[in-house]
């Protein structure tokens, strides 16, 4: 009975804790970056060693939704929404890139005065992390990636080409240019060369799902190149290890920044 209540006390507060702080719609951590190019929006949580939440193609910051309230207890967490993502948004005529997104990613840091961050990137984000860990190597602290990829081929062969027929028959549906921008995105991108890999300064803690969308090789590949690199794989799990393993992930994270 006691193990009942708690188990309802704990599920109850989950739940309000969810109402009070609506994540990627809480207008009072909400704040919006104004480039050139995009409004990049973000919210913040929490105090301490800043630690940035970078969400996968397509998402957007309740992608982390399970994560945050554990997280914010430790870090200063920015969460983001990607441009021409969430409430981001993009009006440049370039195609989406990484490095751009990396790019963003230092702006708000830029912005909020940090020297040096912390990042935590899912899928997309993690290939953002690792962009930002090699274009500003002096920013970059402790990167933790899950089910990042570092060249389009890491989901394999067969998904590449059936990505390249979906962007084909997107155009001809004349479906909305920003679904096919983040597609193609997929399709070329990332283009991370194993020198830049063993160059890369930051701690790195690479992790997947031993289901994952990318291949294991290609994520023991990744943490085998970047020096000193850390590699979990989460028995069981798939791409979604934030959401399937909230919990062990959000101490994986805390574990790996604190030490």
């Amino acid at each position: 009975m006691k193990k009942i209540l708690a188990l309802i006390i704990l599920l109850v507060f989950t739940v309000s804790f969810a109402q009070v702080f609506d994540f990627g719609k809480n207008p009072k951590a909400g704040k919006i970056l104004h480039l050139k190019d995009a409004d990049i929006y973000y919210e913040i949580y929490g105090k301490g060693e800043p630690l940035f939440l970078l969400h996968g193609n397509g998402g957007s910051i309740d992608a982390f939704s399970k994560e945050i309230p554990e997280l914010s207890k430790h870090f200063k967490v920015i969460a983001m929404d990607t441009r021409a993502q969430g409430k981001s948004t993009d009006t440049s005529a370039d195609p989406l890139t990484y490095i751009k997104f990396a790019d963003d990613v230092k702006a708000i840091a830029d912005e909020l005065k940090l020297k040096k961050i912390n990042i935590l990137g899912w899928s997309d984000g993690g290939n953002t992390g690792l962009e930002f860990a090699i274009k500003y190597p002096k920013m970059a602290s402790k990167i933790i990636t899950s089910g990042a990829n570092v060249f389009p081929n890491g989901v394999g062969e067969n998904e590449v080409e059936n990505m390249k027929r979906d962007a084909e028959k997107m155009r001809a549906e004349n479906k909305p240019e920003r679904d096919i921008r983040l597609l193609q995105l997929m399709i070329d991108e990332p283009k991370i060369t194993k020198e830049q890999l063993n160059n890369i300064k930051a701690k790195v803690f690479a992790v997947a799902g031993e289901n994952d969308l990318i291949l294991r090789s290609h994520t023991e590949y990744i943490a085998k190149e970047i020096p000193n690199a850390k590699l979990k794989i989460y028995q069981g799990a798939s791409h979604g290890v934030p959401i399937e393993r909230a919990e062990e992930l959000s101490n994986d994270v805390i574990d790996f920044i604190k030490d």
